[in-house]
């Protein structure tokens, strides 16, 4: 794939924290990159500022917010999407009680591109949770334009974004912020409040809940 000279030095970051290319996926298309279940800095409340571009869902007003670091590449990532978050969708996302904030990272760069520019219509997380639904599919950038045909964008519009990388400043954000905090995918920042790996639910609405009391 090709690399607009620009970006190059951000790829090469991206590389020294093991980001996941299209050629080096495993058997099964997707790798462990979850640091240890419970991280030393496991329950830590730290604070994490929303940013302009953030991908969102839920009432922006709702009391407690999820900031969620991801791949579409890690597999316990793929696990949280398919599995727990529909479940946190149900009980506290529609109910208004929490949004999620999701910030992709440690992924190749096209694929966050997409779901950034399809948020132009409004289809950033509908691209998102078909690429988590179908990531074994997902080989190279051929396969990531079939997905993104499947959204029904304005063609146009989203290639002129995707070609001239409008959003790659939100990604390096995205990518800076994790780093600082030295940890791995998945992390959720639950009020500020640190969870490392694709915990049982029971560990989300157990942070969730005492976000909520608070």
């Amino acid at each position: 794939m090709n690399k607009n000279i620009y970006i190059l030095g951000f790829i090469a970051l991206i590389v020294l924290f093991g980001v996941i290319w299209f050629g080096s996926q495993n058997k099964d298309g997707l790798v462990n990159q979850t640091a240890s279940i419970l991280g030393d800095d496991q329950g830590q409340e730290i604070v994490i500022q929303e940013i302009i571009g953030d991908l969102v869902l839920g009432s922006p007003d709702a009391p407690v917010t999820i900031i969620e670091y991801s791949s579409h590449f890690c597999s316990h990532c793929v696990d949280f999407h398919n599995d727990t978050l529909p479940l946190l969708v149900e009980k506290y996302i529609k109910t208004g009680q929490v949004k999620l904030i999701s910030r992709f990272i440690f992924e190749e760069v096209e694929v966050t591109m997409a779901i950034l520019c399809a948020q132009e219509e409004g289809k950033s997380l509908e691209l998102s949770e078909h690429i988590f639904k179908n990531i074994q599919d997902l080989k190279g950038v051929d396969d990531l334009i079939l997905m993104v045909q499947a959204m029904d964008l304005n063609q146009e519009n989203f290639n002129q974004c995707f070609n001239g990388n409008k959003y790659i400043d939100i990604i390096e954000k995205w990518l800076s912020y994790i780093i600082e905090e030295d940890t791995s995918t998945p992390t959720f920042f639950i009020n500020g409040q640190k969870i490392v790996g694709n915990q049982p639910i029971s560990v989300f609405e157990q942070a969730i809940e005492q976000a909520l009391a608070q």
